[in-house]
Order: structure tokens, then sequence, then C-alpha cells
């Protein structure tokens, strides 16, 4: 109990000297360990075949069906389901669990063989500003004026910076100058990232940016002075 007592009248004390000298208060507890920061949140979860991402829940596909040299189905536009399923005309739900869109391209192919002679398939990926991406995210945490996802675009080339911008740039209590980037790899090995944001800026320095990937976790941390 006295331990406890001089200890809540020791952090009163360093506050009262604090707004005395007019200094900003430093805690001298220490701060979390950085690998506590942004794990419980993670970038949305996402996987890749042959370097191509794989269809899942929520993405907008455009699909449609030539034979003969007309439209057999009409382009149409499909959310794939919660199941990973697209519903099609004639040949009901497909299932896309695991497959990329040159994969379903060619399961559809094969399953409107049974009702048209040599059909031609197209699958895409259809994507705009507030749609689901079907490139993955980036997880913005810290001090950014928007906390949360950032969509990797399709080009693959989202940067630090470029990704610091998107989320509409740093706050004015930011430390840009040790920026840290947490990556899962394969097996679940955590890697850890720093980045001199400011440096990069100051000095004209792009090599010292690092590529994104899908699923990594950028953490901004506060300046403490």
């Amino acid at each position: 109990m006295n331990q406890s007592i001089r200890l809540i009248f020791l952090v009163l004390f360093s506050f009262s000297v604090a707004g005395i000298c007019g200094c900003r208060f430093i805690p001298f507890w220490p701060k979390p360990a950085q690998e506590e920061v942004g794990f419980g949140i993670q970038a949305e979860f996402f996987k890749e075949k042959n370097g191509e991402p794989l269809i899942r829940s929520g993405l907008m596909l455009k699909i449609g069906v030539t034979a003969s040299g007309s439209a057999a189905v009409q382009d149409v536009m499909k959310e794939v389901d919660l199941n990973c399923q697209v519903l099609m005309p004639l040949i009901g739900a497909v299932d896309c669990s695991g497959l990329t869109v040159i994969e379903l391209q060619g399961k559809i192919t094969a399953l409107y063989k049974e009702y048209f002679i040599d059909p031609q398939v197209s699958v895409n990926f259809v994507y705009q500003p507030g749609m689901k991406s079907p490139w993955g995210t980036v997880l913005m945490t810290g001090e950014v004026q928007r906390f949360g996802p950032v969509d990797m675009p399709s080009t693959r080339d989202l940067t630090v910076t470029r990704a610091l911008m998107l989320a509409g740039g740093a706050t004015p209590m930011a430390d840009k100058r040790n920026v840290i980037v947490w990556r899962r790899e394969e097996g679940g090995v955590l890697k850890k990232f720093e980045v001199n944001i400011e440096e990069i800026g100051r000095k004209g320095r792009p090599e010292l940016d690092i590529g994104l990937k899908p699923g990594d976790v950028v953490w901004v941390p506060e300046s403490w002075y």
C-alpha cells in the first residue's frame, strides 16, 4: 500500500513540476512494445497465386459469354457472395474459392460447353473507389489523418509515402523520421522495416522509400518533443 501511495505521489509531483516549468510532460514509464502496435488490427487477409490475386467474397466481377460469334450471356456484373460463389444463367452457382480470374474463366468455359458450341468466356475484376480492392489493402495506423485501410492499386506500386498521402498525410504530432512497417511473412514470421519519411521529402531520396505489400501495417508514431 505504501508503495502505491509513493507511486501516485511521484506521478502527481512530476505533472506539477512540468506545469511550473512550462514544459511538456513526458511519462517516465516505458512506451508499449512496438510489436503490440497495430496487431490485433490487421489489414484485410489477402492471398495470391502466381502473382495474381485470388477471388474472394465481396469483390465485383464482369463476366460475359459469346458463342458462334454472338453474345450467349450478356456481360453482367456479379458480386462474389459470402460463400465465394457467383450465380450464372443456366449453370447456376459457380464456386470461385482459391481461383484467379483466369482459372475462373476456364471453369465457366467448361461448364458452358454443355450448352453452347465453343463458348468464349471473359472474366475481369471491376474496381472503382469505394469498392473492395481485388489487390488487397494496407492498414494505416498511428498519427495519420485517416486511420484505416488504403487500397492497393492494380499496378502494385504503392509505397509508404504514397500510402501516407492517400491516408490524408501525417498529423502535426507525427514523428515522420521513425515510421514503422510491419509485414507478416509466410509461416507467420513478422518483419519490421523503418522508413524516414522526413528525409525522403527533405533530401529528395526516393530510394529510402519502400514498396508495400497487401496486408502490411504502417505505423506512424507520435513525436515526444
